[in-house]
């Protein structure tokens, strides 16, 4: 029968129960979770010996029985591509961990079928050929990034690949385009060791061409420009230049590790921007119809006086003097009510001017959502098609 090579799935989001495993380190948790990720992605490209190293390590970190439902699948698959009788004993071995430390669990029926199966295939092999094979130093490099450069004691070794080392202390370095480097020195005994690694991608560099006062986002939250550059983290990114007054542009973008690129955001006036403009001319004319009815008012108060201090009075000049005492007042009045109203005018513009920003819903887009935790055995296809599914840390 030929292996299967239906991927792990991923993407399934499951809660790890509180207590399945015991009471465990920190430090032994982080190192099972780096080493289920390389595992599960080694599962997904079809190398499941690279898969059950892997969910072994890991599960020597965190006795959990999900991942010895993982370990298992990995083994008794890379047992279907080489007949290697070790395989089908530590996947019986595994499979019955799981049912053990499950009882009640979601794959326990699969884990029993594959129980019942491996264990009569075992009964036909002959037990000699189950002496398990002398151990010999090697090294076994973990890395799930599929373009990372690996060296061991600077010669360049392949992923997945356990490489015969002799036993001492040796230096091994893993780097790729867009990620921080790493080294680390491992001692190498009598049998295989193993080192993971996974690389941290450096983040990418943004350059915003926009207005001096634009503010930037990057999935709603506010970064701050050095220059008119910023360092957003790799991935899927929502973006979004702003300001008050304008209308915002926003843009998804795919970022690569270590990748420099030029947004052009050039910001347009909103409406109410450009209404600003009008009602500023509004207040400006209405404060040029007080200035001149103001001295319309002063130039008859002026004239009325000058009558007003004659002696004696003619029949004419007292009728030009009501006439410009009239003119004085109504005048008057109309200066008042026109300066009130360009007083009334302007600050309508200053509110408008200010209160011209940009909605929360404009700049609020949520791209990557961080996952909840865990993971279970799940199906991904008939008979052989089953792994384990995993997001998120422990």
């Amino acid at each position: 029968m030929k292996p299967s090579r239906l991927p792990l799935a991923t993407g399934l989001v499951a809660m790890l129960v509180l207590g399945v495993a015991g009471p465990a380190a920190a430090d032994d948790r982080a190192a099972a979770e780096q080493f289920f990720r390389i595992g599960a992605d080694a599962y997904k490209s079809g190398k499941f010996d690279a898969a059950a190293a892997n969910f072994d390590r890991a599960y020597d970190n965190l006795k959990a029985p999900e991942i010895a439902f993982s370990a298992a699948q990995a083994h008794r698959l890379q047992y279907q591509a080489d007949h290697d009788p070790a395989r089908l004993k530590r996947a019986i071995e595994l499979y019955q961990a799981y049912v053990t430390g499950a009882p009640d669990g979601t794959k326990r029926k699969d884990a029993l079928v594959y129980l019942e199966r491996l264990r009569d295939a075992l009964d036909k092999i002959d037990p000699r050929q189950l002496v398990a094979a002398a151990a010999r130093p090697s090294l076994y490099v973990s890395i799930a990034l599929d373009r990372a450069r690996i060296t061991v004691d600077g010669v360049a070794v392949e992923r997945y690949t356990a490489i015969d080392v002799t036993p001492g202390e040796h230096v091994v370095a893993a780097s790729a385009d867009g990620y921080v480097s790493q080294d680390s020195r491992i001692r190498v005994g009598s049998d295989r060791a193993m080192i993971a690694f996974e690389l941290v991608p450096r983040p990418a560099t943004v350059s915003i061409k926009s207005q001096p006062d634009a503010r930037i986002t990057v999935d709603g939250r506010p970064v701050l420009l050095r220059g008119t550059t910023t360092e957003v983290p790799a991935g899927t990114r929502w973006i979004t230049v702003s300001a008050r007054g304008r209308r915002p542009i926003s843009r998804e973008v795919t970022l690569e590790p270590g990748q420099a690129i030029t947004l052009d955001a050039p910001l347009q006036p909103t409406a109410q921007r450009r209404a600003v403009r009008w009602v500023e001319l509004g207040a400006g004319a209405l404060v040029a119809g007080t200035l001149a009815t103001a001295v319309v008012a002063i130039a008859a108060d002026f004239s009325a006086a000058d009558l007003r201090d004659r002696t004696p009075l003619t029949v004419d000049d007292a009728r030009t003097y009501d006439r410009m005492r009239d003119r004085r007042d109504g005048f008057r009045t109309a200066s008042f009510a026109l300066g009130g109203a360009a007083l009334v005018t302007a600050g309508i513009a200053v509110v408008m001017y200010y209160a011209d920003e940009p909605s929360t819903d404009a700049l609020l887009r949520p791209v990557e959502r961080k996952p909840e935790r865990g993971f279970t055995p799940v199906a991904i296809g008939g008979g052989l098609g089953l792994g384990l599914g995993y997001t998120g840390g422990f």
